[in-house]
Order: structure tokens, then sequence, then C-alpha cells
């Protein structure tokens, strides 16, 4: 599907959505409950086809190459490869498969996350070729051949410029479990990218056994039709929603209350992506108020209990992923290398404080770079230097609102708020506020699904006036800090009512 047209048909589906969601639950709605019932299903299956563009994926395939490049090569070869040798060790293939031009001039080293001249890497590239076996150099040239011959050269220098292989060692045993043996091609690839679509349906089945198909089919839809997450960014990829389908479903068993299990399921969202340990926030929240209220916390205790036991499990995991326990201390070097690189798709609180009139309009970004946005990224570490005190306060009053929310709420629905704790504590990139699916199993249900609907409306609105990243994710930010802060505020107003009311009292 053509850009264009696909901007304009989900979001017309979006508005037609919105429309959907409030006549079926206005006040004394025309429609008998069976009716409007079929109705959120239809707009629903739309949704659910619209996200793949109506079977069309990318265009040529369900394959999505940027993102098997990396997930696919990087947890297969992870112990020769392992964080700063995927790119140097694919150049080298490239020179042996010879394609009949030069390498490219410039790339990213991954020991700097720099782009440098390509030819300034020849002594990285020996220390890499000489972690493989001949036999697995043999299969590693050949899984990059596919690749190469299956993409236009442009596209694979492009991919060269992101920045790497970084998952956790955790994720990397998940992923070596189905990645290690096969070769790549068409068929292991596409077999690799329907693993995210089955764990996907394993979550929205167990959201409508547990919840009602009222909620989710909003949850559906707001997965379907979501900009931030089109099929664009991750959708043929390999195990790139793992983390989701876990938090879905603790959040589920949570209703359910199977605690421990939604637990373990919570540390594995965490030990793959580390964000999704903000979704216990709001049990410890409650966990907090029944000691001072002196209540029982027996479940609180077995959340715990379960959330340890999957950090266990995980790490002994993780040091299974190629390398041994020296997986770990590389995976953090890997994170404290990629602090300061800002991303143009960035969304969270801290991009409110630090954005301004010359981000949005791109006036720090040279093109004749190799690194275009190089100038930008050293204003944003500047800015977030000088600003560092606004963005703890404004932080600070963001989470204290969550906890004004969440002590008003049932434990499903305040773990749900850990969607408002990622926005304020990171920034992360669009594609992982998929998260806002859960949004419908939260207190409020519909109206905030209408709501968040709005904002999505206005961003294939703003997709169609600007080609600006920082533009669209920069009012993004803006968007999303209004939606949470309007979701949470019928909560902290009441709790704000009782504490002065107990105030009183005493």
């Amino acid at each position: 599907m053509e850009p264009t047209t696909e901007i304009l048909v989900k979001g017309g589906l979006s508005i037609l959505a919105l429309a959907v969601v409030l006549w079926r639950h206005r006040p004394a709605s025309p429609l008998k409950p069976e009716k409007a019932g079929q109705l959120l299903w239809l707009v629903a299956i739309v949704a659910a086809l619209a996200y793949t563009n109506f079977g069309q994926f990318h265009g040529r395939s369900g394959i999505h190459h940027w993102e098997q490049f990396h997930y696919f090569l990087g947890s297969k070869y992870f112990p020769e490869v392992r964080y700063d040798g995927l790119y140097v060790a694919s150049l080298a293939a490239e020179r042996e498969i010879d394609l009949g031009h030069p390498p490219q001039s410039h790339m990213r080293d991954l020991r700097t996350n720099e782009v440098v001249p390509s030819s300034t890497l020849a002594d990285p590239e020996r220390v890499v070729r000489k972690r493989f076996t001949d036999d697995r150099w043999r299969s590693f040239v050949a899984d990059v051949e596919y690749f190469l011959r299956s993409n236009n050269y442009n596209y694979i220098t492009r991919i060269r410029h992101d920045h790497g292989y970084n998952p956790t060692p955790t994720w990397t045993f998940a992923a070596r479990l189905f990645s290690r043996w096969p070769a790549a091609s068409d068929g292991s690839l596409t077999s690799l990218a329907w693993l995210d679509p089955l764990l996907l349906m394993a979550l929205f089945v167990m959201i409508f056994r547990t919840y009602s198909s009222r909620v989710g089919c909003l949850a559906l839809i707001v997965f379907g039709l979501g900009y931030p997450w089109r099929f664009y960014w991750v959708g043929g990829a390999f195990l790139r929603q793992d983390w989701l389908v876990a938090v879905g479903i603790a959040v589920c068993l949570f209703h359910r209350k199977k605690y421990a299990l939604g637990g373990g399921l919570i540390a594995y969202a965490a030990m793959v992506r580390v964000f999704p340990g903000a979704f216990l926030v709001g049990a410890a929240v409650l966990g907090v108020l029944a000691l001072v209220r002196r209540q029982p916390i027996a479940r609180v205790g077995r959340i715990a209990a379960g959330f340890a036991a999957g950090i266990a499990i995980s790490l002994a995991a993780g040091c299974l992923s190629g390398v041994g326990p020296s997986a770990w201390p590389q995976f953090q070097a890997n994170l404290e290398k990629h602090h300061g690189t800002w991303l143009t798709n960035n969304v969270g609180l801290r991009n409110t404080i630090l954005y301004d009139g010359a981000t949005m309009r791109r006036e720090n970004v040279d093109f004749r770079l190799p690194e275009p946005w190089i100038h930008w990224q050293e204003k944003m570490n500047r800015l977030e230097r000088q600003r560092r005190p606004a963005i703890f306060v404004v932080g600070g009053l963001f989470l204290a609102a969550v906890f004004l929310a969440a002590r008003r709420q049932d434990l499903d629905q305040a773990s749900v708020l850990g969607v408002a704790v990622i926005f304020a504590a990171v920034v992360l990139t669009c594609y992982y506020w998929v998260m806002l699916l859960l949004i419908p199993l939260g207190k409020g249900r519909w109206l905030p699904t209408a709501g968040w609907l709005v904002v999505n409306i206005s961003l294939y609105g703003l997709h169609l006036l600007t080609p600006s990243f920082e533009m669209i994710y920069g009012l993004f930010s803006w968007c999303l800090a209004i939606f949470l802060l309007a979701w949470m505020a019928p909560d902290v107003v009441g709790s704000i009512r009782e504490i002065r009311s107990r105030m009183r009292g005493t």
C-alpha cells in the first residue's frame, strides 16, 4: 500500500472507529446491545486487518528485512558478533561475496556508536572475524548474501547506519531457540515473522476471555489503527512483541488473581526490554498502602515472589546466550555506549522539556553529513544537562499523579498505569507505545479509548503535513502527556479529596 494511501485509509478508519465507540457508549443509545456489539466487532476486525495494510504488508513481502538483519543475524551469531561486530562482520562477508561494486563508504562503528569511514574499520573487522570458526563463517556469509541479494544496496547501507544489535542476553537466549539453526531464506524468515502474530493472538484471546468482548474489541481497535506503531516499524520482524504479550497477559492474570504467574511474566518482559518493569509500580503503590493501613499484603507478596523467580530464571537464561555470564557485562557496556543517543522518533515526557522550535523545524540537521543528526544530538545532550532540574521536577510531579491515581484503583487497573510511569521516566521509540492497547483494560475502559483515538487521528493528520519525525513525535509527546493526565485526573482529584478529608478528621 502506497504510504499516503495508508495514512488516509487508517486516518479515516480511526475517525470511523471514534464515531462507533462514541455511538456505542453514549447514554440512551438507540442501538440494541447485540447490534452495538456487532458493530464494534466489525470495526475491530477491520482494524486488525488494517494493521497488516490489508495483507499487503511491506508491499513485496511480510518480512521486515531491516529488523531481521539485526535480530536474526544478531541472535544467531551472537557468540561471534556480540554487540560490537554485526556491521563489520557483514561488510567482511560482503567482500567475499563480491557484488561487483565497492562496499559502502561510511557506516556506524558499533564500538563507539559513531558513523565513520568504512576503511577505518579493518582492525575491528579482523577481531570479529577471529571469533568465527570456518564453518560458522561460511554459514554467516551465506546468510548475509541472502540479505544482500534480496534488497537494494542503498537499503543495506542505511541498515548499517542504524545502531546495531541491542537486545538483552535473556532475549538473545529466547531468540536463539528459533534462529540458531535455519539458514536465511524467504521461508525461514517468514516463519520467524509469524511468531509475533501468534503471540498477539494469544494476548487478545486472553483479553477477550478475561474482560469481555467489548473491552477486547476496544483493545484491538487501538492496536490495529495506532499511528506510532504501524506495520511499517516492526511488522514482519522477529519476536519484537514478546514483552508486550507478557505484560498484557500479566495484567489479565492479576485480574484473575493469579498473582505469582503475572509477576513472573512481567519479570520476563523487564528482562528482555527493561522498561516493562514499570508495570509493577501500581502493585507496589497498593502494597505500600496496604502496609500503612495494616491490611493483608499476600497478593503483593505473591507478585514479588513470581517476579523474583522470573528474574532469576531470566538471568540464568541470559548466561546461556552463547558467551556465558560475560553476556551481562557486555550488555551493560552496550547500554552505556548508547547513553546520549537521541532518535527522532523518540517519545516521552522529556521531549516536552527539551524540544524547541529549531528542533521541530530541523534547523540543527545537516543532510550533507554522514550522520545528519549529529549536531542535533549534541544540542539535545547539552539541553538535557542544563534542564536536568526541570526534568526531575516535572517527572516527579507526573509520578506523584500516578501514585494518587493508583491508590484508588484495582490491581490490574493500577498496573496499566505503568504506561504513565514509563512516559515520565524514559523516552522510547514510537513503536513501543503499542502498550497503549492496554488502556481499555484500565480504569474508564471506553472513554480513554475514545480520547486516544482523538490523539491518533491528529497524528495521521500531522503526517500529511510534515515529513519531520521531530515535529510528529515531539507533538505526540505533548499530546500523550495531556492524554495521560486527563485519564488519571478523576482519580488524582479523588485521592486528594480523600487525603484532605482524613487530615481534617485527625
